[in-house]
């Protein structure tokens, strides 16, 4: 049985155009627009095939990440325009006011305070680098209620050693727009190119610089690969 599942793992590979790590997707919408937005380095760090797919992970249990993200993830990633952090809250839970509203989902929550609106929403279990460690990716979605740039945070999140225990979130890419003009800025790219970027440009924090700017481009068409094993073969 076992060497059976290890030659039709392998044949997906093979069909895959393999490279590609396994992913464990939660919020398919929200990974395909994701990957969307920045196909190239989706690729370059092996999250997806070259044909644009990526491989599901299926021997994954769901967590209530809702809830554990409200309660326990820091806001310190978001900035404002100087670089410096918005809210002064260890939590997101503990940013609330009494005008503030909350609604929690099983993967996300949304967030309304007077000036501004913050959805999170869970997209999936990775390994982002490709050093053998699982990170929870989420998506962080940045409203004001007046002006026109809206921001997504793309973050990285150690998983929880234990119930209740803190988490800080580093950002892996932030998609900002004011109005229709939407950029990508990718934090330590590994698939450097379009206008305006230098190769030879130091990896630094995303707010410090955009060493990985990615102008928004359609990945191209995919094929699914039939059968089933520890891995699915999916089509953003």
């Amino acid at each position: 049985m076992f060497f059976r599942s290890a030659a039709l793992l392998i044949c997906l590979c093979l069909l895959a155009g393999c490279g590609a790590r396994t992913v464990a997707v939660i919020d398919d919408k929200g990974f395909a627009e994701m990957s969307r937005r920045m196909p190239e380095e989706m690729r370059a760090r092996k999250l997806l095939t070259k044909d644009g797919d990526y491989l599901s992970r299926l021997d994954f249990e769901s967590r209530p990440y809702g809830d554990i993200l409200f309660a326990t993830l820091s806001p310190d990633f978001l900035f404002d325009d100087t670089g410096g952090h918005v809210y002064f809250g260890e939590t997101f839970r503990a940013t609330r006011t009494p005008t503030s509203r909350v609604s929690l989902r099983e993967n996300g929550f949304t967030l309304r305070h007077p000036t501004q609106t913050v959805t999170l929403s869970m997209l999936g279990v990775l390994d982002w680098d490709d050093d053998g460690t699982d990170e929870w990716l989420a998506a962080c979605r940045v409203e004001p209620l007046r002006g026109s740039r809206v921001r997504t945070y793309y973050i990285l999140i150690p998983p929880p050693a234990r119930a209740g225990q803190p988490l800080k979130a580093s950002v892996a890419a932030l998609y900002e727009c004011y109005g229709l003009a939407c950029t990508m800025y990718v934090n330590k790219a590994l698939a450097l190119h379009g206008e305006g970027n230098d190769p030879a440009t130091p990896a630094t924090p995303v707010q410090d610089s955009v060493p990985g700017l990615q102008q928004v481009t359609e990945p191209p068409s995919a094929r699914k690969a039939d059968g089933e094993a520890a891995l699915e073969e999916h089509s953003l």
